[in-house]
């Protein structure tokens, strides 16, 4: 077997691969046992054919399957020879093919390669590593948040619409006059503060009471989703039914108990409450310096050619999280007009490049196995969630998927950590509230 390699555009190199007779002559003959056993030709019995009708009927097949065997059997080959990280399978190009034993048989094969980065130094992505503490005042306002969710709304006579109050009111919209659809509601609850309506809606609302009645002018936004109403003027006419207030429970033994704390101590709440926040505190302020970096290398290093089977492998992943997404929000089949390829072929190309940029930095850094004592610290915090934090880690360290995960997370951690401490020129202090619920 011969081998040339020829460099293409970008990442493509040609390989022009040439077969010798011989080994043509011994896949034919593979090839040929195969069809003597099996084909069928009225007049003769099932492998009984004689050699030179079996060829008259059946010789290109016999031909094409030899040389299909030819191309799979050699391809490795031919890539190993000519030293090429090859990604993906091979465009395959017959170039010569007689259909004659006694020659050679040659093709040609478009292949994609691994691109090879000049590294660029950490130090001039110039970054600011985000620090957070948590403090006390972060656990008292987390716990009022909680008190809020388990509250009672009241209503209170005399009571004015204002904020973190409740109003129920009856409205009817026109634009121009006409009454327009969806522009009435009886009843239609608010919540000052949370509920989401057209700007000046709700403001126009505070200050009134159970009992009143008046009108009130707005303009819908020019994005707004209904075509007929983008931009215009129009007028609600209000009543406002009752409005309350939000009567929060004391934070007793019985609040307590309702987190799981046995016991019912406020101590005890306390300390649990910091361990989750301070766990869920460290995830986030690691997923933003992760992100801010793996941005700021994916600027780095800007436009190169990726293999398309790298770019097909980030498209697949993002639809797969795409779907389990929508599945979240109820819906259980995506419509026919979802097209990955198109939808998310520009994120690919550039997660693709992060990959590429990230793989030879970890080959750099020599990171390209598990670190045990990252290892450890995956392993502490996805355990330190569960009261029995042991036996959840002897059950990850035994279930092959999940512990590859925990590695796979170990190496970009270690990676993250090594670029951040020469990417770094100072820090930038988050408070929790910015940096949780934002991942």
């Amino acid at each position: 077997m011969q081998v040339s390699s020829e460099k293409k555009e970008g990442i493509k190199h040609l390989l022009t691969v040439t077969v010798p007779a011989d080994d043509v002559k011994k896949a034919y003959q593979v090839s040929f046992v195969k069809y003597a056993k099996n084909a069928k030709i009225d007049g003769f019995r099932k492998g009984h054919i004689p050699t030179n009708v079996l060829e008259q009927h059946f010789a290109s097949q016999i031909f094409a399957d030899a040389y299909d065997a030819l191309v799979g059997q050699t391809i490795g080959k031919a890539i190993d020879e000519a030293k090429l990280d090859v990604v993906g399978y091979p465009k395959i190009e017959v170039k010569s093919a007689n259909f004659k034993k006694d020659e050679d048989f040659v093709y040609e094969a478009t292949v994609e390669v691994v691109p090879v980065l000049e590294l660029k130094p950490f130090e001039d992505l110039k970054l600011k590593k985000i620090v957070s503490e948590l403090s006390d005042a972060d656990v008292d306002s987390m716990i009022e948040k909680l008190r809020k969710q388990q509250g009672k709304w009241q209503v209170k006579d005399g009571a004015e619409v204002a904020d973190e109050t409740r109003a129920s009111i009856d409205f009817l919209g026109r634009c121009d006059g006409v009454e327009f659809e969806g522009g009435k509601a009886e009843n239609f609850e608010i919540i000052v503060g949370q509920t989401q309506m057209i700007p000046g809606f709700v403001e126009q609302i505070k200050g009134h009471k159970a009992g009143d009645k008046f009108t009130i002018q707005v303009k819908f936004p020019d994005e707004y989703h209904a075509e007929n109403l983008k931009g215009k003027d129009a007028e609600f006419d209000i009543t406002v039914n009752s409005v309350s207030e939000q009567v929060l429970p004391e934070l007793n033994e019985d609040f307590v108990k309702l987190f799981g704390i046995k016991d019912g101590s406020l101590d005890t709440f306390k300390a649990d409450l910091r361990k989750n926040m301070q766990r869920e505190l460290d995830r986030a302020t690691y997923v933003q310096n992760r992100r801010q970096l793996f941005d700021a290398l994916k600027a780095q290093y800007g436009e190169f050619d990726v293999p398309e089977a790298f770019v097909a492998s980030e498209v697949n992943r993002l639809a797969k999280n795409f779907e389990n997404q929508m599945r979240m929000y109820g819906m259980k089949k995506l419509p026919d007009s979802f097209k990955p390829a198109e939808m998310f072929k520009d994120e690919a190309v550039k997660e693709a490049r992060l990959g590429v940029i990230v793989r030879q930095i970890m080959t750099e850094l020599d990171c390209t196995k598990p670190n045990p004592e990252y290892v450890d610290a995956q392993l502490k915090q996805i355990s330190s969630a569960y009261e029995d934090a042991d036996e959840v880690i002897a059950q990850l360290r035994k279930d092959k998927e999940q512990f590859a995960n925990v590695e796979n997370a170990a190496i970009e951690a270690e990676v993250v950590d090594k670029i951040l401490a020469k990417a770094c020129d100072g820090e930038e202090k988050k408070a929790f509230d910015e940096l949780v619920g934002r991942q």
